[in-house]
């Protein structure tokens, strides 16, 4: 899943949040030495949820749609579905989190102060793009088409051969929407009651509710 899906699917615990966010940069077991609760549940999270997303029947069959179109980059895609979608399905996918305050702009705004006040945090990927995340607001750019081309053509600049993306997200992605809605309302529904279920049952979620981070 992408950054977006990632920020929602965490408690509402900012550490946890930034650390589910920049858990890409925590390769192994060996930075669990001396880390903190909260650094462990962001992390452990992150990589529940993709496990789980990547895992799931149907991103398997969406993966099969996309591949014809973006080869290698189907993965990469999908993510970027999903955070459109989400945006697209706000209200819903709040419900699905047992939360109906706050809107997507709200929360974004949130997590982008979150992420800024903690950027001694971030690791790996995270760190090099959260100046850019941050000054253009990825987040919310992913509501709409033009949002995602943007990224599908920075992706294709950052990594060779990346070029059949933009070109399906510029030129074919529209049309095709409709095959993979099916897919984030299905899997967003089991996948958020996977990470309620997970971090509810962490080693290091009674510490965090006592406030020990």
């Amino acid at each position: 899943m992408n950054f977006l899906a990632h920020l929602h699917l965490s408690p509402n615990l900012p550490e946890v949040r930034v650390f589910n966010f920049t858990a890409d940069g925590f390769k192994g077991r060996a930075w669990r030495e001396g880390s903190t609760a909260a650094q462990r549940l962001g992390v452990d999270l992150h990589r529940h949820i993709d496990e789980f997303a990547d895992a799931h029947e149907l991103s398997k069959r969406a993966k099969q749609l996309l591949h014809p179109h973006v080869g290698k980059y189907a993965g990469v895609a999908l993510d970027l579905l999903g955070d459109y979608f989400l945006h697209r399905h706000w209200s819903w996918a709040q419900t699905q989190m047992d939360r109906v305050d706050r809107t997507a702009n709200h929360f974004i705004g949130q997590c982008l102060d979150e992420i800024a006040g903690n950027q001694d945090l971030l690791k790996g990927r995270a760190s090099r793009m959260a100046p850019f995340l941050l000054r253009e607001n990825w987040l919310m750019s992913y509501e709409t088409l033009d949002g995602l081309r943007a990224a599908a053509a920075g992706i294709s600049h950052r990594h060779p051969g990346g070029d059949g993306l933009a070109s399906y997200f510029a030129k074919g992605l529209e049309g095709d929407l409709n095959l993979f809605e099916p897919w984030f309302l299905g899997m967003y529904e089991e996948l958020a009651k996977s990470a309620t279920a997970f971090w509810s049952e962490h080693p290091d979620w009674e510490q965090l509710q006592e406030g020990n981070v």
